[in-house]
């Protein structure tokens, strides 16, 4: 097996050293990882900072694959992005400076140790590129041990790439893609936005034989972000009803433009702190098969207008009243009528005589007004008054 080798001084302490020095790279298959504080050899290579760090094997060497403890060790070239390898996927290895590492703590300046690159893509594939051991008999397949078991799917598919993209993929159907530039399948980019540019975060492709790469479906996909500066997602939207809408909205699958579309399954805004605030310069719009509103101190609508119901808007017709100044045209009406029906329990014949008819029903008349009296309160409570609605 060649190597690119390369010789560094063990007495030396300059940096200067390692950029004149050739690089070894090597290329070597994992037979363990450490992803957690529960593997034996967590403490002993540094506890946190062991995390990522595998056990290799050259490719032409065969070892004891139930206990790797004997078998050298390499850490993340980058752990701010890095692919965790699976057991008998291949990496590149290449040597560089690290502290040493005694009980979970740095001591002294260690010279050489082992960085691993990303997974080799020895097939070509997303999701797993495990190169058989010949000399590992196991059962086990590619699974670390029963409890951290990884299946390959064979209906994940790798993103159909287009001029000048860079793409990130997850090995069980998520990605990140940015892209701009015009290709000749590139579905969002033609003459109108050529450059301008759009990123796709999606998570869970459609499971589909791998006849072909996947090119990323708002509409199929489980979970997406658009966010695009001057193009069109063609979204179809699960409503169209916009019946209170001063101004019909343009669709999802019409609009171009800088916006960000979020589309799944369900989509939950939550802040376990402070407020969640909408703002917008035109409409903020809702439709649903339900639209509701909870509030545990009070909810609030203020507008130069509020309709209620869609002919509301169109015709404006049937306004709200105003509960108290009502109660206080209802009060006068209501003390004309007790007077009227007091005047007419005395009502007398020209001939001074009490007219039965009259009289009776003036009392009713009367014991009705002041009964509907008691029951209105201009400027306080009153049963004919919501005490949870107010308007102006």
């Amino acid at each position: 097996m060649s190597t690119v080798k390369f010789e560094i001084p063990q007495s030396s302490r300059n940096p200067a050293d390692w950029y004149s020095s050739n690089i070894e790279i090597l290329p070597v298959r994992v037979k363990d990882i450490i992803l957690d504080i529960s593997h034996p050899e967590y403490q002993k290579l540094g506890a946190v900072d062991s995390i990522g760090a595998i056990k290799y094997s050259t490719l032409d060497k065969k070892v004891d694959t139930n206990d790797t403890k004997t078998l050298p060790v390499a850490f993340p070239a980058n752990r701010n992005l890095t692919t965790y390898p699976l057991k008998d996927e291949v990496v590149l290895l290449v040597k560089g400076p690290r502290q040493d590492i005694e009980g979970g703590r740095p001591t002294k300046y260690m010279e050489r140790v082992d960085y691993y690159l990303p997974v080799l893509s020895i097939f070509n594939e997303i999701n797993f590129n495990q190169f058989e051991d010949p000399n590992d008999n196991s059962p086990s397949g590619p699974s670390f041990t029963s409890e951290e078991s990884f299946t390959y799917k064979d209906k994940v598919r790798p993103l159909h790439p287009f001029n000048g993209d860079v793409i990130f993929q997850g090995r069980n159907g998520q990605s990140i893609r940015f892209t701009g530039a015009l290709s000749k399948n590139n579905p969002f980019i033609d003459n109108s936005n050529i450059q301008q540019p759009l990123t796709i975060i999606t998570n869970g492709h459609p499971d589909t034989p791998q006849t072909s790469l996947h090119i990323e479906n708002i509409n199929a996909d489980k979970s997406s972000i658009y966010l695009t500066s001057d193009h069109i997602v063609p979204l179809v939207q699960s409503k169209v009803k916009y019946g209170g809408a001063v101004e019909r909205p343009i669709l999802s699958d019409k609009y171009q433009g800088a916006q960000i579309v979020f589309n799944s399954g369900r989509l939950f805004f939550n802040s376990h702190t402070d407020d969640i605030q909408f703002t917008s310069t035109t409409d903020f719009g809702v439709s649903a098969k339900a639209a509701y509103i909870d509030a545990e101190d009070y909810v609030s609508l203020d507008a130069e207008k509020i309709y209620l119901g869609e002919k509301a808007k169109q015709f404006e017709l049937q306004p709200v009243i105003l509960g108290d100044q009502l109660e206080r045209l209802l009060r006068e009406l209501l003390d004309a009528l007790q007077r009227t029906g007091k005047a007419m329990t005395k009502a007398k014949t020209v001939d001074a005589k009490p007219i039965p008819l009259l009289n009776l029903e003036g009392a009713y008349l009367e014991a009705i007004a002041k009964g509907l009296n008691n029951r209105i309160n201009p400027g306080g409570k009153s049963i004919l008054k919501s005490e949870t609605t107010f308007t102006e």
